[in-house]
C-alpha cells in the first residue's frame, strides 16, 4: 500500500471521528436543552422567577442584535490612552510630590497574568473596581458596636438580677446603637476601598492615620500572597495577602502596605490587572455587577451617581447591557 493509500484511509477515518464528535455534541446538546424545559416547566417559587429572568434577558439580547445596537461601534474618548511615564507624572501632580523607588521586598510577587476562568473582580461600575482594605473605618464601627453590646449586657443585668434601674436607658440606646453605627459605616465605607480607575490608569489608595490618600499608577503596585489561615475544626480558610508599592510619594519614609480586607488572591488580583488594561474590553464576568450599580445608580465607590461615560452600554429600560463589547 502506497503512502497516498495510507493518507486516504487517514483522512477517511479522521472525517468518521469528526462527524461522530459533531453527533455526540449535538446529542448532549439537545439533551441539556430539554433537561432545562423539564427544570423551567417544574420550576416554582424563586426558582421559577430566576428562569423568567434568563428567558427575558435571552430576549433582550436577540432585540439588541436585531436592532444592530449590539455590535455599533461607540466612542471610547473615555479611556486614557496615555503612556506609564504620562499617567506617573499625572499622579505626582495629583499627590503634590514626585516618587522614589522602593527597596526591593523580601517576599516575591504574584504573577499578573491571569490563567484561570474566573475573572469575578468585586465592586464595579466599569469605571471603577472598589476593594476593601483591612479595617480601618470598619474597626472603629464594629468597637462601637461592641460597646453597645457591652452596654445592652450591662443594663440587662442590672436590671433583672439586682432591680437597679438607673442604667435602665442604656436598654434603647444599646438596641437603637447598632442600627445607627450601621448606618454610620455604610455613609462611610469608601474611606476603607482601593478605588483602581480603568479609565485613568491610575489607583487611588486608602486614608489612613498618619497617611492621607495618594494616586500610583498601576505598574507600579503588585501583590504579595500570604499564608492562608483556617479557621478551628475544619471550619473554612482565608487567604491574606497585601498590595505592595514598587513607587511611592516621596514625602513618606517608609513604603505603605496596603493589607486586603479578607485577603487576596493571584487569580483576584491578575483579574483586576487585566480590568486596567484598556487595549480589551471588560470580561463578560464583571458584567453583571456593572448592570447591578446601574440599578442602583451608584458608583462603585458607593459616593455618587452611576458614571456617565458607561451609560452607553447600558440599555435604559431593561437595565441590561446591550452591546457586543465594554470598554
Amino acid at each position: 500500500m502506497d503512502s497516498k493509500e495510507l493518507l486516504s484511509n487517514d483522512n477517511t477515518k479522521s472525517s468518521k471521528i469528526d462527524e461522530e464528535a459533531r453527533q455526540e455534541y449535538k446529542k448532549s446538546t439537545e439533551q441539556i436543552r430539554a433537561d432545562m424545559e423539564e427544570q423551567k416547566k417544574n420550576a416554582i417559587g424563586d426558582e421559577k422567577a430566576i428562569f423568567e429572568l434568563l428567558e427575558l434577558r435571552r430576549k433582550n439580547r436577540i432585540s439588541y442584535r436585531r436592532s444592530n445596537v449590539f455590535y455599533e461601534d461607540v466612542p471610547k474618548d473615555h479611556l486614557h490612552h496615555q503612556t506609564y511615564e504620562q499617567r506617573l507624572a499625572k499622579a505626582a501632580q495629583l499627590n503634590g510630590c514626585g516618587f522614589k523607588e522602593a527597596k526591593p521586598f523580601k517576599k516575591p510577587f504574584s504573577s499578573r497574568e491571569h490563567h484561570g476562568t474566573d475573572n469575578h473582580i468585586g465592586w464595579c461600575d466599569g469605571q471603577i473596581v472598589g476593594i476593601r482594605r483591612a479595617p480601618f473605618w470598619g474597626g472603629f464601627c464594629f468597637l462601637w458596636f461592641i460597646l453597645c453590646v457591652y452596654m445592652l449586657f450591662f443594663s440587662v443585668v442590672n436590671v433583672v438580677f439586682f432591680w437597679e434601674f438607673s442604667y435602665a436607658y442604656l436598654i434603647p440606646v444599646s438596641i437603637l446603637g447598632p442600627m445607627a453605627v450601621h448606618k454610620v459605616w455604610e455613609w462611610g465605607a469608601w474611606i476603607d476601598k482601593i478605588e483602581f480607575n480603568r479609565h485613568t490608569g491610575l489607583v487611588r489608595m486608602p486614608f489612613s492615620f498618619l497617611r492621607r490618600r495618594f494616586y500610583v499608577p498601576i505598574e507600579d503596585i503588585e501583590l504579595c500572597e500570604g499564608p492562608v489561615v483556617q479557621a478551628a475544626r475544619g471550619g473554612g480558610e482565608m487567604a491574606t495577602g497585601s498590595l505592595v508599592l514598587t513607587k511611592y510619594p516621596k514625602r513618606y519614609w517608609f513604603r505603605p502596605t496596603i493589607t486586603v480586607f479578607g485577603g487576596m488572591e493571584q487569580e483576584h488580583w491578575a483579574s483586576i490587572v487585566r480590568f486596567m488594561d484598556i487595549s480589551e474590553p471588560i470580561d463578560m464576568d464583571v458584567h453583571a455587577t456593572i448592570e447591578e450599580h446601574f440599578k442602583k445608580d451608584k458608583n462603585a465607590m458607593g459616593t455618587g451617581p452611576f458614571p456617565e461615560s458607561m451609560k452607553k452600554y447600558l440599555d435604559a429600560e431593561d437595565k441590561q447591557i446591550n452591546r457586543f463589547e465594554v470598554w
